[in-house]
């Protein structure tokens, strides 16, 4: 009789747990009928390329989940972009980059105007914290609503040119885990608020703001995306990088700002250069992701760390929002290019 309580309070303990992937196996998704769009990549090379369709059929037949089409971030040429959408069955579509403008922008108005005509969906803007730019007392632009900058963005407003994952600061987490990226809190927020000033300023401006925003560490910063989403509805953020961080705030508080804001938010991975011997751990990346944003599983890591993350368990329609119909919505040329 002893045994069999014994046997009967560890069964009671096990399954009052919450589901994990670990315990329960591979996870397979409930979804595989919502077609997934990753808004956020940087392949370098053809090879890449193939590897991320290498990607979505496994991640089709070991998960079920539908990995359907890439927005990348970097841009290799005309030329090479021609390949790369050849090499991917045409499912990437691809945007104008400017990477580390602090020294002064080297893309024109003119320039991105012109791609977006040839077919790119926008312009990807890197700015992230200077220091990580500018040499130590070397002079540049250390803000992202500095003057210099303004016939760019006059110009992408008026063209009504999509901003597509603007890199803005870098994660702050609270006082006990600052990360490695920018520890100053105040630092952080005048770069913040600098961002601030450039959507108020351009409010037929349409932006999707990398990693969201980095408003992710803190609870205060989650609340404080809340007051960017609701005042400007010029805002939209992807999502890209931001599960490892999903630890050091409070699940459900993140979970109400997707449910929340689900018209605003889109699905990323900011992964890219992959090889032919990592295609297994990039499989599994993406389907942590898929099972965070889909369960309340405790999942092991995302595609950057092992930490274990609270998943967010959202509804079948906020995930059809995150995941593909707010990509169709902003990213021109998208809706053809899946048909």
């Amino acid at each position: 009789m002893q045994k069999i309580t014994i046997k009967l309070g560890l069964l009671w303990i096990i399954l009052s747990l919450p589901a994990s992937s670990a315990l329960f196996g591979q996870y397979t998704s409930q979804y595989p009928d919502i077609p997934i769009v990753d808004v956020h990549i940087h392949p370098a090379e053809i090879s890449h390329v193939t590897n991320f369709v290498k990607i979505s059929d496994t991640i089709r037949q070991k998960h079920g989940s539908h990995l359907a089409f890439w927005i990348s971030m970097t841009d290799p040429g005309e030329e090479v972009v021609e390949k790369m959408k050849r090499a991917s069955g045409n499912r990437i579509l691809f945007s104008a980059s400017q990477m580390r403008p602090h020294r002064g922008l080297t893309i024109t108005p003119e320039e991105v105007i012109a791609k977006v005509q040839a077919g790119y969906v926008g312009l990807k803007l890197w700015f992230g914290p200077p220091y990580r730019v500018l040499q130590e007392g070397e002079e540049g632009i250390t803000r992202i609503d500095d003057p210099r900058f303004e016939n760019l963005f006059a110009a992408l407003e008026r063209e009504k040119v999509l901003m597509t994952s603007l890199h803005i600061a870098d994660p702050n987490g609270p006082f006990n885990d600052r990360q490695n990226w920018l520890k100053d809190p105040v630092y952080y927020w005048e770069q913040v608020r600098a961002f601030e000033n450039v959507v108020a300023k351009y409010p037929d401006l349409t932006i999707v703001a990398a990693h969201g925003v980095w408003l992710v560490c803190q609870d205060a910063q989650v609340d404080f995306l809340r007051y960017m989403f609701s005042t400007y509805p010029n805002l939209y953020a992807d999502i890209s990088a931001t599960f490892q961080y999903m630890p050091l705030v409070d699940t459900e508080n993140l979970r109400d700002l997707y449910i929340e804001y689900q018209d605003r938010l889109l699905y990323g991975s900011d992964i890219g250069r992959i090889a032919d011997t990592a295609i297994d751990y990039f499989v599994r990346g993406y389907a942590r992701t898929f099972e965070i944003l889909e369960t309340d599983h405790i999942v092991e890591g995302d595609f950057f760390r092992d930490k274990p993350i609270k998943g967010l368990y959202l509804p079948k329609e906020v995930l059809e929002k995150i995941y593909y119909k707010n990509a169709l919505k902003l990213y021109p040329g998208l809706k053809e290019a899946m048909k």
